[in-house]
């Protein structure tokens, strides 16, 4: 359980009383609020303490066997190590969600990316710079939108081989595969080519 707990019970025992009802009593109430907080994330502390009171506060609760509860209530606080995994973890969400819209908005438009080093320099941007910073963006855009991709599915190939041997030679061979499509592919094309420059020389 990511959280400290302190509970606050008033209860008092029936006529079927048993030993050590103190400790059911306890027991019972931690379990319960245990349940409970193991299915919401310690991001918010006092959304999670009111679901816990409004579950130890349900009136079935209230009647059983050996004793009454009277009044039964949970206050909550974020151990040290949870508040620093969430600390870290809002960081990360942050730097997350800051990279994706230097993505979207930036680097996949050369010319938002120039606009935006131009503000922060202080000197004038060579035109090297321009160049260098225009295939930086052009660049990321592309390994977006193809290579990402396709060494995503280079990388299934070779997870249904055990041994790195077998992987390699698979990966060979959807090379050669691959190769031999794109000739396949080009010579056509080339040759309608050439064709055409054949047809347009015996027309001159």
């Amino acid at each position: 359980m990511p959280f400290e707990a302190t509970f606050t019970i008033a209860w008092r025992p029936t006529w079927r009383g048993r030993p050590n009802l103190e400790d059911l009593v306890r027991e019972r109430t931690i379990t319960d609020a245990a349940n409970v907080l193991l299915r919401l994330p310690a991001t918010d502390v006092q959304t999670a303490q009111d679901t816990v009171n409004a579950m130890l506060g349900e009136p079935q609760r209230f009647r059983t066997a050996h004793y009454r509860l009277m009044h039964v209530r949970a206050t909550l606080r974020l151990t040290a190590a949870s508040h620093q995994i969430l600390t870290q973890r809002r960081e990360d969400q942050e730097r997350v969600r800051r990279l994706r819209f230097l993505r979207d908005e930036l680097y996949e438009h050369p010319s938002l990316l120039l606009l935006d080093r131009i503000e922060r320099s202080t000197d004038p941007l060579a035109p090297q710079q321009v160049a260098d910073w225009q295939r930086v963006a052009r660049s990321v855009a592309a390994s977006e939108k193809w290579w990402h991709p396709l060494l995503e599915q280079w990388e299934l190939v070779g997870r249904g081989f055990t041994s790195a041997e077998m992987q390699n030679r698979a990966l060979l061979v959807l090379h050669d595969a691959l190769a031999t499509l794109t000739q396949e592919a080009t010579e056509p094309a080339e040759a309608s080519q050439r064709t055409g420059q054949t047809h347009l020389r015996s027309a001159g």
